[in-house]
């Protein structure tokens, strides 16, 4: 049965893997491989180099805020010690569906720097709520913006509206069953009848061990007022992702910052949406139907997003791929 699961589960990731690949290949035929070749072949790799640099420093930042964060539990942890974790997490949340892949870091954590499940998960949905909530005020000015450069079609009005309007519910949603403990062990325990198999009821006592732990360190989080630190960290990473994906886009067009960076914050919102890793394609066509509104040529914009994902999905392999390197002579 266990197996049965987990081979649907390789399946339905495989699906939206494949239909964001064809998503990709739909956008890049429409305006032609061989044009899109020529555009990059002309590019200004001193920007090239600068996104890419902007892209690292984005990743040491958000390593730095689960720094933070560990230490404030208690845990003295080396800076570098913890890069590796941080560096394989990076990776795993972007091939998976809605970043599910960042659930195994927990256990990780726990394997080899000793920090209990329920606090590597208290760090790591704590990080996701500051995300989140600033991510989600960015959002709402770029989509009002956005709106009344492109009033004149209603259409689009009216999905930008309730596009805002769902996105906003569904963070909202989101952060009540996160932060309410009384929400989330009924949850739990409106399994309890399963109770009666053995592998169910270890799983979810550990489930709801792990919890308490969770909210524990969440009100000790509270007490220490992380927030002094971890909104200004998040604001700088948030401006190192838009800036990194500007130089990259700067390097084939020219658009100023704002109209690059709101292209990139709705295409983020469509990406968090939906099951495809990484947002692969459906990033792409959003960067690129958002840009052409904003009457910014097609061949270009879709240069922009390709070069852009080559480069930025590149880095996170040769992270992620390093962080494992780490990892091992750590073990070792």
């Amino acid at each position: 049965m266990v197996k049965r699961k987990s081979n649907l589960t390789k399946l339905i990731k495989l699906i939206f893997f494949i239909f964001g690949a064809f998503l990709l290949f739909f956008l890049i035929k429409r305006i032609g491989f061989q044009e899109i070749i020529k555009i990059i072949s002309k590019v200004k790799i001193s920007f090239l180099i600068y996104g890419f640099l902007a892209y690292l420093l984005l990743m040491f930042t958000r390593a730095f805020k689960w720094f933070l964060l560990i230490r404030t539990i208690g845990h003295k942890v080396k800076y570098k010690e913890l890069l590796p974790f941080y560096f394989i997490n990076c990776l795993m949340s972007n091939i998976t569906p809605l970043k599910s892949g960042e659930a195994a870091t927990p256990l990780i954590l726990k394997k080899y720097l000793k920090i209990p499940v329920g606090q590597g998960f208290s760090v790591i949905i704590l990080d996701r709520l500051f995300d989140l909530i600033i991510f989600t005020s960015i959002f709402t000015l770029a989509a009002i913006c956005l709106i009344k450069a492109v009033a004149a079609n209603g259409l689009i009005l009216s999905v930008f509206k309730w596009a805002l309007i769902g996105f906003i519910l569904l963070i909202f949603f989101l952060i009540v069953i996160i932060t309410s403990p009384k929400i989330s062990l009924k949850i739990i325990r409106a399994f309890n009848p399963l109770k009666k198999y053995f592998l169910v009821k270890k799983f979810l006592e550990f489930v709801e061990k792990e919890l308490k732990i969770f909210y524990n360190s969440l009100s000790l989080f509270k007490n220490k007022k992380v927030y002094q630190f971890m909104i200004p960290l998040t604001l700088v990473c948030w401006f190192f992702e838009f800036f990194s994906f500007y130089l990259i886009f700067k390097s084939i067009m020219l658009a100023p910052f704002f109209h690059v960076a709101a292209a990139q914050v709705i295409a983020i919102a469509a990406t968090l949406i939906t099951f495809i890793p990484g947002g692969l394609g459906v990033g792409e066509l959003g960067v690129v139907y958002i840009l052409n509104l904003l009457n910014y040529s097609i061949v270009l914009s879709t240069a922009g997003a390709f070069l852009a994902r080559i480069i930025l999905t590149g880095t996170l392999l040769v992270v992620g791929m390093v962080g494992a390197v780490m990892l091992k002579e750590k073990i070792e």
